[in-house]
């Protein structure tokens, strides 16, 4: 049975119940709901290998992609879902990646030799459009490198810039559904089908979202 191969981050993972907006929105469904991914597979009875997570930056987003490149199958599907261009990831104490997030850093002490000045100034530095066009040569390189196989890009972000992927952003919100009890702007499962239609549609019509005449 093929798969379906999907990347990114919080409109990715399915829900996550360390994050409070998931656990909120869990708790009000009283069950967990499906993702883009959940429906894409469903649809097409094929499994799933689901690798977003919540708070990725690019980086993060390209390098899963490499790892798992190896395993993916010539008639397997590749969904990646771009973050925002401006997040980045710096090594912490114990080795790992750490995710920032402008206005959300969270992890100041997980540094030993970073200040809260520093993590500023690098976020001040990747509002400069040259970072949409490093994230835009990584799709070209991957898009080659799955010439033969249905891959689709796409990305959350409108007026952020020239990602070159779809843009699927008009997709219900878990504040709209719960009648704002929740203050959320992800995608509520409502909105999370309605994508997977958006993909599933592109797919037929054989559209990655990467235009030829934007590839840097």
């Amino acid at each position: 049975m093929a798969t379906v191969w999907t990347f990114g981050d919080s409109f990715t993972e399915r829900y996550n119940p360390n994050q409070k907006w998931a656990k909120d929105y869990m708790d009000w469904k009283g069950y967990l709901p499906k993702v883009y991914g959940n429906f894409i597979s469903e649809m097409l009875n094929y499994n799933l290998k689901n690798l977003g997570k919540a708070g990725s930056d690019n980086y993060s987003i390209f390098e899963e992609f490499c790892k798992s490149y190896k395993n993916i199958k010539d008639d397997d599907i590749v969904i990646i879902g771009w973050s925002y261009f401006g997040r980045f990831r710096l090594a912490n104490k114990g080795n790992t990646w750490i995710s920032l997030v402008p206005n959300f850093n969270n992890h100041l002490n997980s540094f030993d030799s970073i200040s809260e000045n520093t993590i500023n100034e690098i976020l001040i530095n990747r509002t400069n459009s040259i970072y949409i066009e490093e994230v835009n040569n990584w799709i070209k390189f991957i898009s080659l490198a799955c010439s033969n196989k249905k891959i689709i890009h796409w990305s959350t972000l409108k007026g952020e810039g020239e990602l070159n992927t779809h843009h699927f952003f008009q997709m219900e919100k878990i504040y709209e559904e719960t009648g704002g009890l929740i203050n959320d702007t992800h995608y509520s499962e409502n909105g999370q089908k309605e994508l997977a239609d958006k993909i599933l549609n592109a797919l037929a019509k054989g559209d990655n979202g990467v235009k030829t005449n934007k590839l840097i």
